[in-house]
């Protein structure tokens, strides 16, 4: 585990106000705990491990830990990060984030890759349409990618697929087809590519910190509910809501 050795400021982007830090690897994270929640943290972990092996291009990121001594005379770290283990995600610079121009110069293949993977995931954070959103969504100044993360909201008990198919950043794609998955989507790869990624589950699972589970409430019953989630793919159901 990554033991982090200084808290050198809050991040401007991101509803839960991350916190820049200095790892002990001579990495800076971008930290989350008590401002994205547990529940949020164990929501980050997991889609970024299955996110990660999926293929899409999610900074590396760790368990981090934050001793008492970096928080304890600090009223704002006290009631946003506190001591112990958090979600860092290793800062990327060069990075802008995501516009409609930049959209249509993206590698489109990604862009269905993500379509498909927060469909999956049920992450309904990551909307982008002329008027404006959340697309959770950066460009790479340097290599002229797409970079990938925050998802602390993903596994939404509510998650509207017809949100998704309106609103998510890379719905112009598919707008205007009778029939998502001709061409666009080919259900047989990513049929394979949902159970390839899965294989692992249970590491990943098994990797979520115990101070984590502790903090939320029938820990299990909602770990048993994104494996529902994630098995969704299996039915003929999760297909024919996309179209």
């Amino acid at each position: 585990m990554i033991n982090i050795i200084e808290i050198q400021q809050k991040m401007t982007q991101g509803k839960t106000e991350p916190w820049l830090c200095l790892g002990d690897d001579n990495n800076q994270y971008v930290v989350k705990r008590l401002n994205a929640t547990f529940k949020g943290c164990l929501y980050e972990w997991i889609a970024a491990n299955l996110g990660q092996r999926f293929g899409l291009a999610i900074p590396d990121f760790a368990l981090v830990n934050i001793d008492d001594f970096l928080v304890e005379y600090d009223a704002d770290l006290l009631m946003s990060l506190g001591s112990g283990v958090a979600f860092g995600s290793v800062l990327k610079p060069c990075l802008i984030e995501v516009n409609v121009e930049l959209l249509y110069r993206s590698d489109r293949q990604v862009l269905r890759d993500l379509f498909m993977f927060d469909y999956w995931i049920h992450n309904g954070d990551r909307t982008l349409t002329e008027s404006g959103g959340n697309p959770n969504l950066y460009f790479n100044l340097v290599s002229a990618s797409l970079v990938i993360f925050d998802h602390n909201l993903a596994f939404e008990p509510n998650f509207s697929v017809q949100n998704h198919k309106d609103f998510h950043v890379a719905n112009f794609m598919f707008k205007g087809q009778a029939d998502m998955f001709e061409p666009e989507i080919d259900r047989d790869y990513y049929t394979a590519k949902f159970a390839q990624t899965l294989n692992d589950l249970d590491a990943i699972i098994g990797s979520i910190p115990r101070e984590w589970l502790d903090e939320i409430p029938n820990a299990l019953g909602e770990i048993e509910r994104i494996r529902v989630v994630l098995d969704a793919f299996k039915h003929v159901d999760f297909w024919r809501a996309l179209r």
